[in-house]
């Protein structure tokens, strides 16, 4: 698997009442981890700056259509800071999956993982845009498992009996 990692500060302001990273922190890492690796859109501009997105100059832009988050754990203050590691478990054809783990030193499993489904846009027509082989092949170089969340309530999709909801799916006989 190979992946893309950031090491990002914890601000106080990431800290919840009781002392805890606080979920809504998450978000915002995972949203800074993610501009740092793949380039930022600047205020105004159809064009990715910086990171693995620069390569589509004004043709397309990434926009996240869904994120699934699921907290393994909490972790604590005095924490400085946490490592986000993503990966490219699918690629569609105007879209791909990405997910991450954020981890706290001293711990080998993640605090969270979560997963974006993510879009490329056409900057001109606003409209979904097909891969061309050059970004496809950009992108397959960060692949690793697709991530097995938690059964879910309200969700008709369970996991089979003693599947690891860490590592990838496993097909079903």
């Amino acid at each position: 698997m190979s992946e893309l990692v950031v090491e990002l500060d914890v601000r106080i302001s990431d800290l919840g009442p009781s002392g805890h990273v606080n979920n809504v922190a998450y978000m915002r890492l995972l949203d800074e981890a993610r501009s740092r690796l793949f380039g930022a859109d600047l205020p105004g501009s159809q064009r990715n700056r910086g990171g693995i997105l620069e390569m589509l100059g004004d043709r397309a832009r990434m926009v996240i259509g869904q994120h699934l988050v699921e907290y393994r754990r909490e972790v604590w203050h005095p924490v400085r800071s946490l490592q986000v590691r993503m990966w490219i478990p699918v690629l569609g054809r105007s879209s791909l999956a990405l997910a991450a783990a954020i981890h706290e030193d001293g711990h080998d499993d993640p605090a969270v993982i979560a997963e974006s489904s993510a879009i490329l846009m056409a900057c001109d027509t606003g409209r979904p845009w097909p891969m061309d082989q050059p970004s496809r092949e950009v992108f397959s170089r960060y692949p690793g498992p697709q991530l097995a969340f938690r059964h879910r309530v309200g969700t008709l999709d369970r996991l089979p009996e003693g599947t690891d909801t860490v590592g990838p799916l496993k097909a079903s006989a």
